[in-house]
């Protein structure tokens, strides 16, 4: 056949035509504003918006830079580009291993033991980094959980604040790519390792981090000696179940000696629960979500367990708990990653255990007062907002009442906190639960009114750093 040169021409122009008009197309479709969406139920966050004009903006840059973000975060049916993309890598076989925001990290040594840390002098807490009070209403109106705005659905956006720790107050993991250049620390999260169907979180022990958590148990025992002090680091599926050999060959740092060392730092006073060694003993039960970055209330209740024993308390038994399953969670790491194909196809179930006391009153960013359940229905909830079962996501305060408990006790947590209290509150006559995250009151104050007799930390690993501590440490000021 002899092939024509006019006619190959002929093609060859309906062809570019034909990939032109298409990109045309796709690039029309991006800038259709009526069909961009402002919130993204999968990844539970406000989408970037169109930029103000502004001429110092345009001149240095900015500007474009700014509607570059804009068109590519909110570009319409991008969830469905994602995952058809996913599955292209498939198809060309690129599956197995893979670390997210990879750097040059080298693991300090852990020492097996140390001197006791420092304990703050009590006239440089104010010092520290600072609490915002946005949102701080003294007028409280009494709603139920179901008329909040910050249910499941999403929160306002006045309760949207910018963190650069753990997890935003919808449960959404906080995480940057790092540098190729820049090493790790304890309390930077910056790497992710996907094996599989499932996704750990690297840790990366850090000297200054550690012994500023000490200092922290360390100032509030002198603060309060009457006062019955215990601290909980909670180890995440990193440290629990990747094999160790992976986690050296990743340079990460031994997490059980990294929270022994922590533990060696504090006032002997101080009850340090060994969470580390119970999860261990489990750690082929499902204790650990593969998709999201908390453990599952299995995992907590081990960690209760613990804690009950430390402190002369009888643990409630999981049987006399009513467990319901709600399957199809999708959490932070599977959005992170760009929903894995791997995982996409073996989602989590959040299981969760209800006891006898199951009431709450919360207040949420703007002081509003609510009605709610320490575990709640998720079975309507979004995929990946299951995780708010517990406790309807994070709260700035909280509280729990049961007449047939003796003590008062105080929780400063973060997001793995949510899954334990339920345990707890079976205990205790009153639990005053703060996301030290998000309060903005003095604790002192709350202490007093309430006769406190315990205060409770419950720190995920990655939590244990020194601006996250200083943080806490406001909150005594």
């Amino acid at each position: 056949m002899n092939w024509n040169k006019e006619k190959g021409t002929i093609y060859e122009a309906l062809a570019v035509s034909v990939i032109l008009l298409f990109f045309l197309c796709v690039f029309v479709l991006g800038i259709a504003l009526p069909l961009r969406k402002s919130y993204s139920d999968e990844e539970k966050r406000e989408l970037k918006h169109f930029p103000a004009f502004s001429v110092y903006a345009v001149l240095n840059g900015q500007y474009f830079k700014d509607i570059s973000s804009w068109y590519q975060d909110s570009y319409p049916g991008k969830e469905e580009w994602l995952s058809l993309s996913g599955k292209v890598q498939n198809l060309y076989g690129f599956q197995g291993d893979v670390l997210y925001g990879e750097g040059k990290n080298v693991a300090e040594s852990i020492p097996e033991t140390g001197e006791m840390a420092e304990t703050f002098a009590i006239e440089n807490i104010e010092k520290t980094s600072p609490v915002s009070n946005e949102g701080k209403n003294t007028e409280r109106e009494v709603e139920t959980a179901s008329d909040s705005e910050s249910s499941d659905n999403g929160s306002s956006s006045e309760n949207k604040k910018e963190q650069n720790f753990e997890t935003d107050a919808e449960g959404n993991l906080e995480i940057q790519k790092a540098d190729a250049d820049v090493a790790l620390q304890g309390e930077t999260v910056g790497s992710l390792y996907l094996s599989g169907k499932e996704a750990f979180e690297l840790y990366y022990f850090s000297e200054k981090g550690v012994r500023s958590y000490a200092s922290l148990l360390n100032t509030v025992e002198s603060l309060y000696p009457n006062l019955e002090i215990s601290t909980l680091i909670a180890p995440n599926s990193f440290g629990i179940l990747l094999d160790p050999q992976i986690q050296e060959k990743l340079a990460s740092s031994g997490m059980d000696q990294a929270i022994s060392y922590t533990y060696s730092l504090m006032n002997p006073k101080i009850h340090s629960i060994d969470v580390f060694s119970s999860l261990m003993r489990h750690k082929t039960e499902y204790i650990y979500f593969r998709t999201d970055h908390h453990w599952t209330q299995l995992g907590a209740y081990y960690a209760y367990a613990e804690f009950c024993k430390e402190r002369g308390l009888a643990a409630k038994s999981l049987e006399s708990f009513t467990k319901a399953e709600y399957k199809d969670f999708y959490g932070t790491f599977y959005f992170y990653m760009n929903r894995p194909e791997a995982m996409k196809g073996n989602p989590d179930t959040v299981i969760a255990y209800t006891g006898e006391v199951n009431d709450m009153r919360f207040l949420d960013a703007s002081g509003k007062e609510y009605s709610g359940n320490l575990i709640n229905d998720a079975e309507k909830m979004l995929p990946g907002n299951k995780y708010n079962c517990f406790m309807l996501g994070d709260h700035p305060y909280a509280e729990i009442h049961n007449e047939n408990g003796e003590k008062n006790l105080i929780v400063i947590k973060d997001s793995y906190g949510n899954a334990i209290i339920p345990f707890l509150a079976q205990n205790y006559k009153n639990i005053y639960v703060i996301d030290y995250r998000y309060y903005d009151k003095k604790l002192p104050e709350l202490i007093e009114e309430k006769e406190i007799n315990e205060i409770l930390f419950v720190n995920n690993v990655m939590g244990v750093g020194e601006s996250l501590s200083a943080k806490m440490m406001t909150l005594f000021r």
